[in-house]
Parts: structure tokens; sequence; C-alpha cells
């Protein structure tokens, strides 16, 4: 049996899932993960629309 690390796989899959929703905005803006914590590069604005949008694909709240 493999071991995954549930934090670290977590934060990789939703930068995953953010980058690609960006990507079909093309708004330039660049999820990254830092010192164990998801952030972003580029608008501000651009980026918040892309989580509220992303948080309402799995029924999460804004």
């Amino acid at each position: 049996m493999i071991a995954i690390n549930t934090i670290n796989w977590n934060s990789e899959i939703w930068r995953k899932i953010l980058n690609s929703v960006a990507g079909k905005y093309n708004c330039g803006v660049n999820f990254t993960i830092h010192a164990g914590q998801l952030d972003f590069e580029g608008d501000r604005h651009c980026a918040e629309e892309i989580v509220k949008e992303v948080l309402d694909i799995f029924g999460g709240t804004n």
C-alpha cells in the first residue's frame, strides 16, 4: 500500500481545477502552492470569480 499525504494532494487537485477554470476565461490568473498554501498570481477580481465558480461546481458556499 502507498501512503498518500492528503493535504498535499488536495491542494494540488484544487490548484489544477482552479487553473483549468482560469484557462477557460484566459484572464491571466495562475493559482500556485507556496509554503503549503494555495495562492494566486494575477488579477484579484478574476481570481475571486474563479474561486466562486469552482465552489459553485462542488456545492460550496461563497
